[in-house]
């Protein structure tokens, strides 16, 4: 996939990190550090953020492109919602499971009013890695919504009701869940 993006998009806007520890963790730093840093991948822990916790006990090597600012400015200029990563196995194939994340480090009591706006960014994202043939158009994506300040692991719920889950499997091709932790099973299933 790097290939892919580097070819059709500015390689400099994008962080690339692969591993294949037992626990993944993704921070978004943007908010708190007025921008100084931004998104990181980290095998332990951070102690000064809450982060996305991706288990992965089969130690599937995982590679993640992180999306910097700017990074899908289009030919007039606009810049597109962009949520802030996607994952997918360092040896992908056909059947393997891509994942693009979207994190809100907001206060608790502030993150239903991000739902449409985190749905939204997963929504153009996926739909212009398709549209850029980065992913096909019939592939069937994973997509994670993170408040990684909720107490809750998993606020699914509150972020997405059924009818609207399976509209975006169905219409978007998008399986989508509202969590602050998930598991890599192996290279074709997250849960």
């Amino acid at each position: 996939m790097k290939s892919k993006i580097d070819q059709i998009f500015n390689p400099e806007k994008f962080i690339y990190t692969s591993n294949d520890s037992q626990e993944i963790f993704v921070a978004d730093y943007t908010e708190r550090t007025a921008s100084v840093r931004s998104v990181e991948v980290h095998q332990i822990k951070p102690k000064d953020i809450d982060s996305l916790i991706i288990n992965n006990p089969t130690k599937v090597n995982v590679f993640t492109s992180i999306f910097l600012p700017q990074c899908f400015i289009d030919e007039n200029g606009k810049e597109p919602k962009q949520c802030e990563c996607v994952m997918n196995p360092t040896n992908l194939h056909t059947f393997s499971w891509i994942l693009f994340i979207e994190i809100k480090d907001c206060k608790p009591s502030n993150a239903s009013n991000y739902h449409k706006e985190c749905k939204e960014k997963i929504l153009e994202n996926v739909q212009l890695f398709r549209d850029k043939n980065i992913i096909s158009e019939n592939k069937i994506v994973y997509a994670v919504v993170s408040f990684p300040r909720k107490a809750k692991t998993n606020f699914h719920n509150h972020l997405i009701k059924a009818p609207e889950q399976k509209q975006m499997r169905d219409m978007h091709k998008i399986i989508i869940k509202g969590t602050n932790e998930i598991t890599i099973k192996n290279d074709r299933i997250i849960i």
